[in-house]
């Protein structure tokens, strides 16, 4: 990708994990991809690892992230309105 999304949100979640736990925490983008659901709609989900010093986060646990944009778009993820 040209731009730096992915970077920036490792490093957010990494500083909203490191607060939540009370430890540093490291936060890596694992995966993009792209899920089919019910029909023909479509959600944007990127898994990021993070590890930390504290119970059920020393190895790592993934943590999904579901985009409430479409990422070439920009229009809503969300169904419209009738």
């Amino acid at each position: 990708m040209n731009c730096t999304c992915i970077n920036e949100l490792e490093k957010k979640l990494a500083e909203k994990y490191s607060a939540e736990l009370g430890a540093p925490a490291a936060v890596e983008c694992q995966a993009v991809g792209f899920m089919f659901g019910v029909g023909i709609s479509v959600a944007h989900k990127t898994e990021f690892k993070v590890t930390a010093n504290s119970a059920g986060f020393k190895r790592g646990k993934s943590i999904p992230v579901i985009a409430s944009f479409c990422p070439f778009c920009g229009k809503s993820a969300k169904d419209a309105e009738a």
